[in-house]
């Protein structure tokens, strides 16, 4: 479940990210990494938009063929550290 009250960032989110991934395109990347039986059934649907993270890793990387210039998501932590920033921030907290 979704907040109604985030659905305009997220909306914004998507935005930035899907102009990035057309961007990428152009450029010969715009890949992501998916599991074995949707890049079976089609070699391309790495880089199709519905496959791309809404948070992608601040960095593209090279796959291991060489080749394709791919997305991660986020590591986990990134998010867990942010959550724990602005807990830390909020009014009341106690600093860690």
């Amino acid at each position: 479940m979704l907040p109604a009250s985030l659905s305009d960032s997220l909306a914004r989110q998507l935005e930035v990210v899907r102009a990035q991934h057309e961007r990428d395109l152009k450029h010969g990347a715009g890949w992501v990494e998916l599991p074995g039986a949707p890049t079976r059934k089609d070699p391309n649907a790495g880089r199709e938009w519905p496959w791309q993270g809404v948070f992608p890793a601040t960095r593209i990387c090279v796959a291991r063929d060489g080749v394709e210039r791919r997305w991660h998501h986020l590591h986990e932590t990134v998010g867990q550290r942010a959550v724990r920033q602005a807990a830390l921030r909020a009014p009341g907290s106690r600093s860690a």
